[in-house]
């Protein structure tokens, strides 16, 4: 059969299965949820074939960015939730990994990336050493299989693919954008149903995005990769377009009126200069002492300041300024308030199990004990199955909540992480090739680095898919030594 012929062929193949296993995972939670795995479960390795047969991965890898933005959840089995189409196509991308591993294919890569690889290790290892030490097993179990199956598909799967094609990656941020555009447009038609009242912001991203704050996180980073990577474009078409792009992704951090996504874009320029600067690590690390030491010296006085601060995130008539500033009221913000209640909470847990933590996945089962009396107030949680309208969540903090759940060695291996790609962007980005990509990569994950103290977004395979997806660009362009135009002139 020749080539073309074959091609399309694979494509047409791959495309009718992904339409039944889509089908199948929709109908088959619906009515028959524990008979639809099996079916499920077949299908996913013949896709995994075909793909790697035909050669598809970044077909996959395309399909799966455009309708991350549209993935749902779906009832499973025994109060278990499926995002679909996300979370099954990512089962497939992870099918396809193993069958080229299995075919050698890890041999044939230059063992660099490889090597890159380990950098993330005891950050994975966590998910699983601390499972037998749970409070909830199954929990834990379910928790860490979907974190390590982000990591494997996000950021291995998807540098494997970057080292075929460099261009793949901008290429699915594209794709994601245009998804995350649809959804952009979904609110506004919902906000006009309710006459603009800033009171239902926060859900009307639904079903698609949970709340405004993880729509405000996703729209930091893309605003930061398409402003940041502009200079790489030598068609001033093309550049115009990136420009106008990611200005409109700023504006919509703006819309979405999440504070700490529009507290990242500043952080987001200072990290861009900073780099820019030639700053290394070390220099980082005197700067952040210094604040830090700031910080002690002048506590008292800052806490006295913050005591002030009358502005509430949640009045309809705060502008941005206002809101912003809101993040800084800590006696009558409610949601600030809860917000130290939940971190008050994380602490004591990891004092209690410093080593083990209480889980993966556990937190939001097991703090409500530790709460801080002097903290509760109308958003706080006392059941975990009967939440208060309008809160939720869990420690709102990715590092915290490592620490809770996972102890030292969950937050150990996040920083581990983070210093790894702070490392590569700072010190070994000076004179290198790809320079500007790994400068654009770092600042953009910055926007995160800094939410990240704020909530927590890495188990959602929406966010999971940008996170992991930019470390994976970043770490792929260091390896590959090479400064690629992503758009070239027709």
């Amino acid at each position: 059969m020749p080539g073309n012929a074959m091609n399309r062929y694979g494509i047409l193949s791959v495309t009718l299965i992904v339409a039944l296993f889509t089908a199948i995972i929709f109908t088959g939670s619906l009515l028959f949820p524990l008979l639809a795995l099996i079916p499920g479960a077949i299908l996913i390795f013949i896709l995994a074939h075909l793909i790697v047969r035909f050669n598809l991965q970044a077909a996959l890898l395309k399909l799966m960015a455009f309708l991350l933005p549209f993935s749902v959840p779906v009832a499973l089995i025994e109060g278990s939730m499926i995002r679909v189409p996300g979370e099954p196509l990512a089962l497939v991308a992870a099918a396809v990994l193993f069958t080229e591993m299995a075919g050698g294919s890890f041999k044939r890569l230059n063992d660099t990336l490889n090597r890159e690889f380990l950098w993330l290790v005891p950050f994975a290892a966590a998910f699983i050493i601390t499972i037998p030490f749970s409070q909830n097993l199954v929990v834990s179990a379910k928790f860490s299989f979907v974190n390590l199956l982000y990591m494997l598909v996000f950021y291995i799967f998807v540098a494997r693919q970057l080292r075929y094609d460099s261009n793949l990656f901008f290429r699915m941020i594209l794709l994601y954008s245009m998804g995350m555009i649809v959804v952009l447009l979904w609110s506004l038609f919902r906000f006009w149903q309710w006459d603009w009242n800033p009171i239902v912001m926060r859900g009307i991203f639904l079903p698609f995005y949970n709340d405004h704050t993880i729509f405000g996180a996703a729209a930091a980073i893309l605003a930061a990769l398409w402003l940041s990577t502009v200079t790489l474009c030598r068609n001033n078409k093309t550049r115009i377009f990136w420009l106008v792009t990611g200005l409109v992704f700023l504006m919509t951090v703006i819309y979405s009126t999440s504070r700490a996504a529009l507290l990242s874009i500043p952080l987001f320029i200072l990290v861009l200069a900073l780099l820019y600067l030639k700053l290394k690590v070390r220099h980082l690390l005197i700067i952040g002492g210094l604040f830090l030491l700031g910080v002690m010296v002048f506590r008292q006085p800052l806490i006295n300041r913050m005591q002030q601060v009358e502005a509430l995130s949640y009045d309809v008539n705060a502008g941005i300024g206002e809101r912003t500033v809101s993040s800084a009221n800590i006696s009558t913000d409610v949601s600030n308030v809860e917000r130290l209640n939940r971190w008050v909470s994380a602490w004591r847990m990891f004092k209690e199990r410093p080593l083990t933590g209480f889980g993966p996945g556990t937190y939001q089962f097991t703090y409500i004990p530790y709460q801080e009396p002097s903290l509760m107030n109308r958003l706080t949680v006392t059941d975990p199955w009967n939440v208060p309208e309008g809160s939720g969540g869990t420690a709102h903090s990715e590092y915290l909540l490592a620490l809770s759940e996972m102890g030292v060695l969950g937050l150990a291996g996040w920083l581990l992480f983070i210093g790894r790609l702070m490392f590569l962007a700072f010190n070994r980005s000076i004179g290198h090739r790809s320079r500007v990509t790994l400068i654009a990569a770092f600042a953009a994950l910055a926007t995160y680095f800094f939410h990240a103290f704020f909530n927590n977004f890495l188990n959602t395979d929406k966010f999971a898919f940008l996170f992991w997806g930019t470390a994976a660009w970043l770490v792929t362009k260091y390896h590959t030594r090479d400064e690629e135009h992503l758009l070239r002139e027709n």
